[in-house]
């Protein structure tokens, strides 16, 4: 190796080598990096707040950045939410076809009918056009009287109408504005003793106390 030109391959962290014309070599060093080498870090990838979960924490690397998700998060910037995810280290997430890719695709083909609709310019006219009471079409501006949003206070991280009523408990949307998760985090009520059940049927309210019976169960 001549140690003058790119023969010994110098350049760091993806920078391309080209022969000086005043002999040597230089290295054009991709965003974010600089130096002789692109050994040094210039940028601050974390100044722009790529991590868009509110819990997350981003690290500055050299041309790069990492986010550390919360819990239940995944994806390079924490956009994704997987409740099984303990947290941690944010990676490209490859897509998959799954409930919630169809349900986004339907979503966005739905929105492109408003458009041929003209349910833009019809939005806020005072005037119910039902073709625009949708969720997708804004619910026509609120035009119609009961075209509401009731996700319109809504300020989870996570899409919760995506989640509502899943049978699984996610905290992000258990609060008054984003309906309580349609209840998923509720605890579910036992089933009642099978000793006491058909009693209690049998003697449900006869106007006596029966001890067995007094349970929200039964």
């Amino acid at each position: 190796f001549s140690g003058f030109d790119c023969d010994s391959d110098p350049c760091q962290n993806g920078g391309v080598c080209r022969i000086s014309d005043g002999g040597g070599y230089i290295c054009d060093c991709p965003v974010g990096t600089t130096g002789v080498n692109c050994e040094i870090d210039s940028l601050n990838e974390c100044a722009s707040n790529p991590c868009q979960h509110p819990d997350a924490i981003c690290q500055d690397k050299l041309g790069d950045y990492v986010c550390y998700c919360p819990p239940k998060h995944v994806g390079k910037n924490c956009e994704l939410y997987d409740h099984n995810s303990p947290g941690g280290l944010g990676r490209p997430v490859k897509p998959t076809q799954d409930f919630n890719s169809f349900y986004a695709k339907d979503l966005e083909k739905q929105r492109q009918q408003c458009i041929q609709n003209g349910c833009p310019l019809k939005r806020g006219n005072l005037k119910c056009d039902e073709d625009c009471n949708t969720y997708a079409c804004d619910f026509d501006g609120n035009d119609c009287s009961l075209g509401i949003n009731p996700w319109a206070n809504c300020t989870a991280p996570i899409k919760c109408w995506e989640h509502f009523m899943d049978g699984i408990c996610n905290e992000d949307c258990n609060n008054p504005q984003c309906l309580f998760d349609g209840r998923d985090c509720e605890k579910k009520l036992q089933p009642c003793n099978p000793i006491y059940d058909a009693y209690c049927q049998k003697h449900y309210a006869n106007g006596h106390c029966d001890y067995g019976c007094n349970n929200a169960e039964c």
